[in-house]
């Protein structure tokens, strides 16, 4: 049967992107799992948007008072796009084939960029068009017609964030070199995600500066800053002027996609041209550099690890309950972070081994195998509490000395349980670690969080600092008496 000719005839541009859109979102959970998902998405927006429609059905159809708010969100909403747009932008003509697949296609060439780079910006923008546009719908039919301007707006800002995340890695291969680029590109990725979750608990670590900005959202806006929620509510000018940079951002993005395509690196047939192996040293100094020169090469893992120490924020910002800042804080949190530092790094270096069996014949002892790896787990966590000490030590001396061995103490208790409690794994399933054992997650940050409220406890004098020492010694004692024990 042939397909009906039209927009979405196969290899048209809306069939290309629908289809990229469609490989790429496609994931593991079940038929009944997928479809729950999907009936959420589409009904609590649904129904959240038409409630807010309710809410604001005798606002003015240009409300100047609340601009300074919608202007906010919509900033946050840009920089969540732009972390979005970012990742999808890392892996173009980076992932094995991709771009053999796109030049070797029965299609132009520039059909199949713009398809890449459209559907992206469809990715980038999906979550945020199902989450306001039944609002916008709704308001619309309550009266506030000029509001259905919305969805162009979140589409175009959906644009230029995909341009501008283009421009910012195609500046960083320049600048950096390829390999370099793509460490400092997953690192950017993961700050310009990151700002905004943290921002968001910025009434835990400083309520009086959250209260004074929250204050001048209230405040009239410069001209250039009252563009975007102007458009945003159907103001004709600025809608028009949003409108016309995306179409501007939108054709710059094809270009730099093309020229991100071109200088895609090939295959390395002949690796002669490298930096030449050096071998020797002990057993002992060769795992060492084994582990962190894995760890690396893998500047996506890096990332992965500063997106989950990020998502601790909300944990971490418990300790800053009040606002105030102090020495002793600092040090609680330093230790927080550097134990689940450590436990991270010991996974991928315990429970993610790549050739386990190898090692294992290794004519070098257990030992020292494993002592290599413990230094690779917790070097990293100790140089990043030692850089958190030069800063504390100025205000309280006592808070930065105390730090490095509440910090040691942690990473070697949580590096201990991935040890007791190792099942090999591959890394790619570095995300999902704490997904196959929520006893282990919730072990862990217990550890964590009585190690942190020891080292305050010890910096005010107090004796509750040895009940909370005891709390992760009997968790340990417990997940040793419970450890994997070798066959035989």
């Amino acid at each position: 049967m042939a397909w009906p000719p039209g927009p979405f005839a196969p290899a048209s541009l809306p069939w290309l992107v629908l289809h990229d859109m469609r490989v790429r979102v496609r994931g593991q959970p079940g038929r009944l799992a997928r479809t729950l998902l999907i009936l959420m998405l589409a009904i609590l927006p649904l129904v959240i948007g038409s409630m807010l429609a309710w809410r604001w059905r005798d606002a003015a159809m240009l409300p100047v008072a609340v601009l300074g708010q919608v202007a906010a969100a919509m900033a946050a909403m840009a920089l969540v796009m732009l972390s979005s747009a970012y990742a999808h932008v890392l892996r173009m003509g980076r992932d094995p084939g991709e771009l053999e697949l796109l030049l070797a296609a029965p299609i132009p060439t520039a059909r199949a960029i713009t398809m890449r780079t459209a559907s992206i910006t469809a990715l980038v923008a999906l979550p945020f068009l199902l989450l306001t546009t039944p609002f916008f719908i709704a308001s619309a039919l309550l009266g506030h017609g000029p509001w259905l301007a919305g969805p162009l707006v979140v589409a175009a800002v959906a644009i230029t964030a995909t341009a501008a995340a283009l421009a910012v890695a195609a500046g960083l291969d320049r600048l950096l070199g390829p390999a370099r680029a793509r460490l400092a590109a997953q690192l950017t990725g993961v700050l310009l995600g990151a700002s905004m979750f943290v921002i968001s608990q910025t009434p835990n670590f400083a309520p009086a500066w959250f209260a004074a900005r929250m204050a001048a959202l209230d405040q009239p806006l410069p001209l250039l800053l009252a563009i975007p929620p102007r458009a945003l509510l159907g103001d004709p000018a600025p809608l028009l002027v949003i409108l016309a940079l995306a179409v501007l951002a939108a054709r710059g993005a094809a270009r730099l996609a093309a020229s991100r395509l071109e200088a895609a690196p090939a295959p390395a047939i002949n690796a002669g041209r490298g930096p030449a192996a050096r071998f020797g040293g002990s057993p002992l100094a060769v795992l060492f550099a084994k582990e962190l020169r894995l760890l690396r090469r893998d500047p996506e893992l890096v990332a992965q690890i500063g997106q989950q120490l990020v998502f601790m924020v909300p944990i971490i910002a418990l300790i800053f309950t009040g606002g105030s800042i102090t020495p002793g804080r600092l040090a609680a949190a330093g230790v927080f972070v550097s134990g689940a530092l450590a436990s991270s790094l010991a996974w991928l270096v315990i429970a993610a081994e790549d050739a386990p069996d190898l090692i294992a014949a290794a004519p070098v002892p257990a030992g020292q195998v494993l002592l290599a790896k413990l230094g690779a787990a917790l070097v990293p966590p100790l140089l990043l509490v030692l850089g958190l000490a030069a800063l504390v030590v100025v205000r309280q001396p006592l808070a930065a000395a105390l730090m490095l061995p509440m910090a040691l103490m942690a990473g070697l208790a949580t590096a201990a349980m991935q040890y007791w409690t190792r099942q090999p794994m591959k890394r790619s399933a570095f995300r999902q670690r704490y997904r196959s054992s929520l006893l282990m997650a919730m072990g862990e940050f217990i550890v964590l969080g009585s190690l942190a409220a020891a080292t305050h406890l010890a910096l005010a004098a107090s004796l509750w600092a040895l009940a909370a020492v005891a709390v992760p010694a009997v968790l340990l004692a417990g997940v040793w008496w419970f450890r994997v024990r070798p066959p035989g």
